[in-house]
């Protein structure tokens, strides 16, 4: 099966949002794009040459990059959308700046301990950048984490700032507090366990602190005015029927690829991460991403069904996580069917090549010649680290696409080491990559151990801020 050689894209992007940011975003891609901007509620102010399509709900999505087709109510009305690229500014379930308003009209200074769980730097800075307002008022304020966050731009300053205004900063803190009913002494989850998104408030606790870091101290006990717990930052219920509607739910990977999805031309700005870029870099960032997609340039390896191989199992159909797998007709076998993998929508991950039964998918790699050692290596983490290294290595688009089958063609006699670079755990942009290459890897070494072959092959953890220096070591055995 022959893949098409050109492909028809529409220029017009939708943006889905109701945030200041979704209206900026729409207005400044308009000047280069036609867009549709999509939103929950009402629009303050329609932005000039641009189709606003107010009180929308997502129903469904069909097509691949440069060619969506999206179903949507909107005002009572259900419409047939086209798009070739779609943006969508979520907001989070947990609303920071509520909290703080809580306490604008103080008039006199109050104690306030906040307990911070499971948030992402966008919030933690909110956070922080709030406790400092309040301690700069006047106000005795405790920040309880489960990690003081400085990774976002002006973190450490925010950090050292608040410090300097009296902001208590504690880690590894267990909280109790007396509610004044027979609920005495409950305690609230400690920081780094799972709680209930959102925010809570207690007026007039007496608070008790178990700083374990500290040492063996007793408790440290607070009067507090206030106590409030913010407890993860999930994205709003809505907008997590949208990312499941268009096929991007499901881990998050925005810390180390921002604005991209594990869909191509589907585009997501989340502000739990905050704003790695300023809110023009992001303008930027978003509208450089739509027109290096708006022209489907070729991959770096093309991953081909062979149709004639095809025993149409949808392997492939059910593993890939960027839905780019479908069926085609005409193919030569007995079903006259196979499945297609669409250039507009696959990543290159090879998740179906390693995964596909009857090895129907094609790819065309060789790895650089070796003597001792063999490198197959994620190009996102253990690229970059490689460069230069002299490693003899072989790079692909996701340690989720390294079979067994290639595993096997890598080694040969002579082959002491044979080393699988992977993310961390959590990490993969293509869902769990490095999970499901670590199972062939315990597989194939079974069989190295029955046929008393004494090459093992050894999954590496790394990522792209690791020391490069360190991670050449590892993968030598020195």
């Amino acid at each position: 099966m022959e893949y098409p050689r050109t492909f028809q894209t529409n220029p017009k992007v939708l943006v889905w949002g109701e945030s200041e940011l979704a209206s900026r975003l729409a207005e400044e891609i308009g000047r280069q794009h036609p867009v549709v901007w999509a939103l929950p509620g009402e629009a303050v102010e329609q932005p000039r040459g641009i189709t606003v399509l107010p009180n929308s709900r997502l129903i469904e999505v069909a097509g691949a990059a440069g060619c969506f087709s999206l179903q949507i109510e909107t005002s009572g009305s259900v419409i047939r959308q086209e798009a070739g690229t779609i943006v969508v500014v979520l907001e989070l379930e947990l609303d920071v700046p509520a909290a703080f308003r809580t306490i604008e009209e103080a008039d006199q200074p109050l104690t306030i301990v906040m307990v911070v769980d499971g948030v992402r730097p966008g919030v933690f800075r909110e956070i922080a950048e709030g406790a400092l307002t309040l301690a700069r008022r006047g106000h005795r304020v405790f920040l309880i984490v489960d990690e003081v966050q400085v990774g976002f731009p002006d973190g450490e300053e925010i950090y050292q700032e608040a410090r300097r205004a009296g902001v208590v900063f504690l880690k590894d803190t267990a909280v109790h507090f007396d509610g004044g009913s027979a609920a005495c002494g409950t305690k609230q989850p400690t920081a780094g366990e799972e709680t209930p998104a959102g925010f809570r408030e207690f007026i007039g606790q007496k608070v008790y602190l178990d700083c374990r870091s500290l040492g063996d101290i007793g408790s440290w006990v607070i009067e507090a005015d206030r106590l409030w717990f913010f407890s993860g930052d999930r994205v709003r219920a809505d907008y997590r029927q949208i990312r499941k509607i268009l096929g991007i739910a499901g881990a998050d990977c925005q810390e180390y690829y921002p604005l991209r999805t594990r869909r191509k031309g589907i585009l997501e700005v989340d502000p739990g991460w905050g704003e790695p870029l300023s809110p023009e870099e992001i303008l930027a960032a978003v509208k450089t991403l739509i027109r290096s997609q708006a022209g489907e340039a070729e991959p770096v390896c093309r991953y081909e069904v062979r149709g004639e191989l095809c025993a149409l199992c949808f392997t492939c159909y059910r593993t890939c996580p960027h839905g780019a797998v479908s069926i085609r007709e005409g193919a030569e076998n007995l079903y006259g069917q196979a499945m297609f993998i669409d250039p507009r929508a696959c990543f290159n991950c090879g998740r179906c090549y390693a995964e596909c039964p009857a090895r129907a998918i094609r790819l065309h790699l060789q790895p650089e010649e070796s003597t001792k050692a063999v490198v197959l290596a994620c190009e996102n983490s253990g690229g970059p680290l490689l460069e230069g290294s002299g490693i003899p290595k072989l790079l692909f688009p996701c340690a989720g696409g390294i079979g067994i089958t290639d595993m096997l063609r890598a080694w040969r006699p002579g082959i002491e080491r044979l080393v699988v670079m992977t993310c961390r755990d959590g990490k993969c942009q293509h869902r769990d990559g490095g999970k499901r290459l670590k199972l062939r890897a315990e597989r194939l070494n079974r069989l190295f151990r029955l046929l008393n072959n004494p090459v093992r092959i050894e999954v590496v953890q790394v990522s792209a801020q690791d020391r490069a220096d360190e991670v050449w070591r590892r993968v030598s055995g020195l």
